[in-house]
């Protein structure tokens, strides 16, 4: 006795479903198309357990322990995240500085700071309080980090 090709019975039941899906009333068909996009590639990245507690003992740099996201009022933030060429003391930064802006910049540490360049200017991250921020919603945080003195900075 012959066995039939899988393929050949698998394909017509296949095709069966797949032009049945599609008449199902409810089904959300945006949803079902955005599920065969394929995912952005994410590193997760661990926070530390205690900012600020012994990165250089470990062999880092105090800068290491900035790593992750920093919010702002209005949905803007800060995310650093080691560079991808994992260089000690480079980091890549994720920015939304502004309602209308948002970029991705390149960070390298300097001392207890971050340096980047954003849209030909020369920022420095650095540690700081809320108050320091500018923004009335942070003045009660502890835990920031400034970028431009009154204007512009981000809380954990």
């Amino acid at each position: 006795m012959k066995c039939p090709d899988p393929g050949r019975i698998f394909l017509p039941v296949m095709l069966a479903v797949a032009l049945t899906s599609g008449c199902a009333k409810g089904v959300d068909q945006g949803a079902a198309a955005n599920d065969a996009a394929p995912a952005p590639k994410v590193e997760a990245i661990e926070e530390p357990d205690a900012v600020g507690a012994g990165a250089e003992e470990a062999g880092g740099l105090p800068t290491d322990d900035w790593v992750g996201r920093w919010n702002g009022p209005e949905g803007l933030f800060l995310d650093i995240q080691p560079s991808p060429g994992g260089q000690r003391g480079h980091y890549a930064i994720a920015n939304r500085d502004n309602l209308d802006r948002q970029g991705d910049y390149a960070g390298v540490a300097e001392g207890t700071a971050i340096g980047f360049v954003r849209y030909g200017k020369q920022l420095r991250i650095r540690p700081g309080k809320g108050a320091e921020t500018g923004f009335k919603y942070l003045t009660d945080r502890q835990d920031c980090l400034i970028v431009i003195p009154g204007r512009e900075g981000y809380c954990r």
